[in-house]
């Protein structure tokens, strides 16, 4: 939970690690400039945030890994002080699954890349103060403040700062926005066509050649530390399994719908084809006697919903007027 935990664990060595390469990666982006604090502002603390990850891929292998952050304590931002404006787009399913089919049918290339330390690519240009971080004082200058330069994890306007700044990388390289999704993005060029879809920091790339694909990866390489994951296998929880000498593409989310079953307790239940009984009645119970944290189920269930699963649609209509 703590920086002072993790230097002190059994697994020091690693989180040491991960820890100054968290720092070393926010040095390097500029991510704050050290000075006095003005009178008139508050400052606000950062934690470093640690968590292992146990990634699965395609072949069902799972690999563990040690992962730090330093986070910006965001939840005691003020708004009209501290912050303003938070939206931002996300890419519509409906939008994924009209470029999947697209793909698919053209026989495009299907490519996925994401931002490393994405929310450090964000340009800050409001007035925000921040603590040195715990185990990272700097010895010159202890009494001195952080003033946020570029975004930060937690920091409530990040996402909206990284999304500006990927629109304008976007619209530089000669991409409009395709209505109505904000976040679809076309460029024609010499015959070719590229598509990129975003995600916040998870970006789909859909080309009409590998040389088309190998130019725009390139440029975002150029403009930002990228992690290049090659053809799109798995995105945002979607499950990609494409044939090309058939032309099809088929999505499914069976590790996830497994991992739901197994946080709900019903890993070893029994499958049913109708996912409501016909004229089933549902009353709402006192809340005392519930189960079930409801409102997470229903939003997890949600989630299938709208990606690959419209058959549950109704029944979670039904169980969503209860929330």
């Amino acid at each position: 939970m703590t920086y002072v935990q993790a230097v002190q664990w059994q697994e020091s060595a690693e989180w040491q690690i991960v820890m100054d390469e968290q720092m070393e990666a926010i040095r390097k982006n500029k991510t704050w400039r050290l000075t006095d604090l003005p009178v008139s502002r508050r400052v606000l603390k950062g934690k470093l945030v640690h968590k292992v990850k146990n990634e699965v891929d395609m072949k069902g292998k799972i690999t563990t890994r040690h992962k730090a952050r330093l986070c910006f304590m965001g939840n005691r931002q003020i708004k009209g002080l501290d912050f303003d404006e938070t939206f931002v787009p996300v890419a519509k399913f409906t939008t994924i699954r009209c470029i999947l089919v697209m793909t698919a049918a053209n026989g495009w290339v299907l490519h996925q890349m994401d931002v490393k330390t994405s929310f450090l690519n964000g340009h800050f240009d409001g007035e925000v103060y921040m603590e040195h971080p715990d185990g990272y004082v700097d010895p010159k200058y202890p009494d001195k403040v952080c003033r946020l330069l570029q975004a930060l994890y937690g920091l409530k306007q990040a996402p909206k700062m990284l999304c500006a700044k990927f629109v304008d990388f976007l619209k530089s390289r000669g991409f409009d926005n395709i209505d109505p999704d904000a976040c679809l993005y076309l460029l024609m060029d010499d015959g070719e066509i590229i598509i990129v879809l975003v995600y916040v920091d998870d970006l789909l790339l859909v080309a009409s050649s590998l040389a088309v694909i190998y130019k725009i990866t390139g440029a975002l390489h150029k403009r930002f530390e990228m992690k290049d994951l090659g053809e799109a296998k798995v995105i945002l929880g979607l499950e990609i399994r494409r044939d090309k000498a058939l032309g099809t593409l088929k999505l499914s989310q069976g590790k996830y719908a497994a991992h739901v079953l197994e946080k709900f307790g019903m890993a070893v239940c029994n499958p049913i084809g109708t996912p409501l009984e016909v004229g089933l009645q549902l009353v709402k119970v006192n809340e005392s006697n519930d189960v079930l944290p409801y409102r997470e189920a229903v939003g997890i269930l949600m989630f299938l919903m709208v990606a690959t699963r419209p058959d549950l649609a109704f029944a979670i209509e039904e169980l969503s007027r209860f929330v």
